[in-house]
């Protein structure tokens, strides 16, 4: 029998000659045309799995060279079975053990005494209670994630432990082991300066409200006083959205399309989506009241498709700069004396 001839897979370099991605911001009525049709940019499933099975060999070489690519790769959904490994290279997870013993999680998971063991016992049951991994109390699921969650606590006494990481922590534990969600949780808090959103007092936390309401006034001013008028703000619909980086309310397959960009471009992204959501809500919030409004925002992440959602945020025009600037202008409100 004559034997098959294989072709060599593509050399990371010849990847950064395909297609390039679409611009970062395309014009905004494309993106409406395209988020109301339902159409998205086709993307062959076969070609998309055989770049990142070349680009996974050597990761950061890839990113380094073919940044635009990567990013518009990253954009269309990391392959569900990398997803883990993926995730943990962009956040440089492993890297950490550069600083730390090797055998930090262990260290930690062994300590005696936990600052939070109380609260995460109670929660756990809480996380995911309907999720195959968490449902069963005392299962394998339930005990990783006590695991995690009391070790980091030991780790980081000054934020401990929080509700809202029990959702991070259980997503990360679908995806890999507990020594690597563990890693992650720090790398998140960390290099993703997500500690913020859980210390006493929530200062992160406060600050992105700040800016929301900003950029709502910005891009959609009409929307933004009416809310104003019927006394919505912020801080009553989009904690759970910057507290899980929108894992609460939205479907599984929105929530880690969301993370893999998140992973890669930082908070920017979840800035988009509270805008798109606003966005895609904006005729029926204008004429709905106070309960409606609420109930309508609630149930807004679960109404519209992944792709669609995906495409929407990403044609909000929204620049560092101007993140930045909204940033030091709360800064100067917040500073002692003011």
């Amino acid at each position: 029998m004559a034997e098959v001839a294989m072709s060599p897979p593509p050399a990371v370099d010849s990847l950064c000659l395909l297609t390039a991605p679409e611009d970062e911001e395309p014009p905004e009525q494309d993106a409406d045309r395209r988020a109301k049709s339902g159409v998205c940019k086709h993307v062959d499933p076969t070609k998309h799995l055989d770049q990142w099975r070349v680009i996974c060999i050597d990761f950061h070489r890839f990113r380094a060279k073919c940044p635009d690519k990567c990013k518009a790769l990253i954009r269309q959904g990391v392959p569900e079975f990398l997803r883990g490994s993926v995730w943990q290279k962009l956040a440089l997870s492993r890297e950490l053990l550069q600083k730390h013993p090797p055998d930090i999680y262990e260290q930690m998971r062994q300590t005696p005494a936990a600052p939070c063991e109380d609260e995460i016992v109670r929660d756990i049951h809480r996380t995911f209670p309907k999720h195959v991994l968490y449902r069963d109390k005392k299962g394998l699921g339930q005990q990783q994630l006590l695991n995690v969650l009391r070790a980091y606590s030991v780790f980081n006494p000054e934020v401990g432990y929080c509700q809202g990481m029990g959702f991070i922590c259980g997503v990360l534990l679908m995806y890999m082991s507990e020594e690597d969600a563990f890693l992650m949780l720090i790398s998140l808090l960390e290099n993703y300066r997500m500690s913020g959103l859980f210390m006493p007092g929530l200062p992160l936390l406060n600050k992105y409200f700040f800016q929301l309401q900003r950029l709502l006034a910005m891009h959609m001013p009409l929307l933004c006083n009416h809310l104003a008028q019927q006394g919505v703000e912020p801080t009553i619909y989009a904690s759970k959205w910057f507290m899980t980086v929108c894992i609460c309310n939205f479907p599984f397959s929105t929530v880690v399309r969301i993370w893999d960009i998140f992973l890669a471009e930082g908070v920017k992204i979840i800035f988009r989506i509270a805008l798109a959501l606003l966005k895609l809500n904006q005729e029926a919030l204008l004429s709905e009241s106070f309960e409606q409004i609420l109930d309508t925002l609630k149930q807004a992440p679960s109404r519209v498709e992944s792709d669609t959602l995906i495409q929407v945020a990403l044609s909000i025009k929204l620049k560092n700069k101007t993140l930045k600037d909204i940033e030091s202008e709360w800064l100067a409100q917040t500073a002692p004396g003011m």
